[in-house]
């Protein structure tokens, strides 16, 4: 048995665990990057505030723009940091659990106001875990609460999969091959030097494109080929995400799809699924 899949309520920490991890990196990035977000900065205050208050939202807006202040907005990632370091406790109590789950989905909805840019898929896919998790500690201990909760976050991780799998299809650069050149050829996530070898073998760009598109679309098999088909697959994906991590610094994505691969190892495992 994989560690950490024996029993709902393992699963669900690791998912936890998972998702607190990667909070608590992408929220010490933006407090050492405070400078971006201060009154000067590339994302400061005073632009933003203009942007915001040009929308009609009448007292209600005006109050929600005073919460995301400069110095509260450090305050709400402070806490958001305290609340995530809390959720990698194993013995948490569960009213705890409730209360920084909670927390975390307050502090995440005053941040995406306040960074009104640089928004990724990643972000989504952390605030649909935190409103999973949130759901099921409203109801600790009960089994089926958990294990629909494990299947949602395995039947939503998988999905996200396949969605980016079925657009890149779409898509004529990754058909042809040369969207993985293209990426690592950017300049904002690039590698220059991996470019430069995937320019000198056009047949690796092409077989690394078809590969992530081919794993991505069936990606769903992972819930229904059983506990080691599903373990391929995500090995297939910590690999895929911790290269891009290491190549791209794409390290928030590593951790908001690694935090449902407890729940697909789970499900696949126990037979819960829903369909």
């Amino acid at each position: 048995m994989i560690p950490f899949t024996n029993t709902p309520d393992l699963a669900l920490y690791a998912v936890r665990a998972l998702m607190a991890l990667g909070i608590l990196i992408t929220t010490g990035e933006l407090l050492a990057n405070w400078r971006d977000h201060s009154d000067g900065g590339i994302s400061g205050w005073p632009l933003l505030r203009q942007m915001l208050e040009r929308h009609r939202g009448g007292p209600l807006l005006r109050f929600a723009v005073s919460l995301v202040s400069p110095g509260r907005f450090r305050g709400w990632l402070c806490l958001r940091g305290g609340c995530a370091a809390a959720l990698l406790v194993p013995t948490l109590p569960p009213p705890m659990v409730l209360a920084a789950l909670a927390l975390l989905f307050l502090t995440d909805l005053l941040i995406s106001m306040r960074l009104l840019f640089g928004k990724e898929g990643s972000d989504r896919l952390v605030r649909m875990l935190n409103v999973a998790l949130l759901l099921v500690a409203l109801a600790p201990g009960d089994p089926r609460v958990m294990n629909a909760g494990l299947a949602f976050i395995a039947l939503q991780g998988c999905l996200a999969y396949f969605t980016a799998g079925f657009w890149k299809v779409l898509g004529r650069q990754w058909r042809n091959g040369q969207a993985v050149f293209l990426v690592f050829n950017t300049r904002t996530n690039g590698a220059p030097s991996v470019a430069a070898v995937l320019a000198r073998q056009p047949w690796v760009t092409r077989l690394l494109s078809w590969s992530v598109v081919s794993v991505e679309v069936l990606f769903p098999l992972a819930l229904a080929g059983g506990p080691r088909v599903a373990l391929a697959f995500v090995a297939w994906g910590v690999v895929f995400h911790a290269a891009n991590a290491l190549v791209m610094g794409l390290n928030t994505f590593f951790f908001a799809f690694a935090a449902t691969y407890p729940a697909i190892l789970f499900c696949a495992g126990h037979g819960v699924l829903l369909f």
